[in-house]
């Protein structure tokens, strides 16, 4: 099951079937590529935070559709091509271990949180399945060739302070406190400019900056709004355009 909650202008998307420690099945890739579409059209949202419910935020796909003979490795690579390609930031707030296909789901995000305790294991050579090349990448651009490497080819466990320290999470927080820490920024990206953070999170993810991009935010009400109230020592009101 996955929920979708909204908060003014913050969705919050949680993967709610702890009992199979949130391993996706192919229908719950469809729902939530569905919940993330909802979330790219409405635009009084200006940020997503992704977490889970239990001790584990995505075991990644669910080994009993592969042992049917499915490939949820197929929707799994696309579902993590929407997250990143999200028109707002997503927030990762996992909430515990990280396993096979849920490292992309993670990567996928902008920004994430994890939680003490918490571990990192991608055991697909264990099993005999070769992940996808783009999320293959996608480990190597954030992680590095070395910790990739590690992942992927000794099925090596990370521990918390590991995952943190190799910049898979930014920060570790008492699991009580995570939710709190992801809503924290959450808001204060919110807060800004939402033209400007669209745009730059598009240049990240694609590693490309338009030059339209730029001259919009520059004649945006934006950034005139951000002039007066620097002028008048007010906090800016931003309202996208």
């Amino acid at each position: 099951m996955i929920r979708l909650h909204r908060d003014g202008t913050v969705a919050r998307i949680v993967l709610d079937a702890p009992e199979r420690r949130n391993a996706l099945q192919i229908k719950d890739m469809a729902t939530l590529t569905t919940l993330l579409n909802e979330v790219e059209d409405d635009t009084t949202l200006r940020v997503a935070i992704l977490t889970g419910t239990g001790t584990v935020f995505c075991a990644g796909a669910d080994l009993a559709e592969l042992e049917q003979g499915l490939r949820p490795d197929l929707p799994l690579a696309d579902l993590s091509d929407r997250i990143a390609a999200l028109r707002v930031p997503v927030i990762g707030a996992l909430n515990g271990g990280v396993f096979g296909a849920g490292l992309d789901l993670a990567l996928a995000c902008d920004l994430r949180l994890g939680v003490n305790g918490m571990v990192a294991q991608v055991p697909a050579a264990a099993i005999g399945v070769h992940y996808p090349g783009p999320a293959l990448a996608r480990a190597r651009a954030a992680l590095g060739p070395t910790i990739a490497s590690r992942l992927f080819l000794t099925a090596e466990r990370l521990s918390d302070t590991q995952c943190r320290d190799t910049e898979l999470v930014s920060a570790l927080y008492d699991p009580a406190m995570l939710s709190d820490e992801a809503l924290r920024l959450a808001t204060r990206i919110a807060g800004l400019a939402p033209l400007a953070v669209e745009g730059m999170k598009r240049a990240l993810v694609q590693a490309d900056a338009s030059d339209a991009r730029v001259t919009d935010c520059f004649s945006s009400a934006d950034h005139a709004e951000a002039l007066s109230a620097r002028r008048e020592k007010r906090k800016p009101v931003f309202r996208r355009a």
